[in-house]
């Protein structure tokens, strides 16, 4: 005879998989949004020539359009930061 515990466990592990699906889960997030917002990110700050999300790093090209990478195996985006600006002209 088995301990009930280890019966609980078993079944435990069988279900549980089930209630990672259930109807009220929430969506997967849109990547295509996260592009759009790191692709924008230049555009909003005309100052910033290079930005990152510690995934990609843009950079603004010379006719002004942003240059981005494709993003990394297993990289878990973080906000967006500018991390060099135009020099400014004297």
């Amino acid at each position: 005879m088995r301990p009930p515990v280890l019966v609980a466990m078993a079944l435990a592990l069988a279900f549980g998989g089930a209630s990672a699906q259930a109807p009220g889960a929430p969506p997967a997030p849109d990547l295509r949004a996260e592009e759009a917002s790191l692709h924008a990110y230049g555009d909003n700050d005309k100052s910033c020539q290079e930005w990152t999300d510690t995934c990609r790093s843009c950079r603004r090209s010379d006719t002004g359009e942003p240059l981005c990478p494709n993003i990394g195996i297993a990289c878990q985006p973080q906000a967006i930061t500018c991390v060099r600006r135009a020099e400014e002209k004297k």
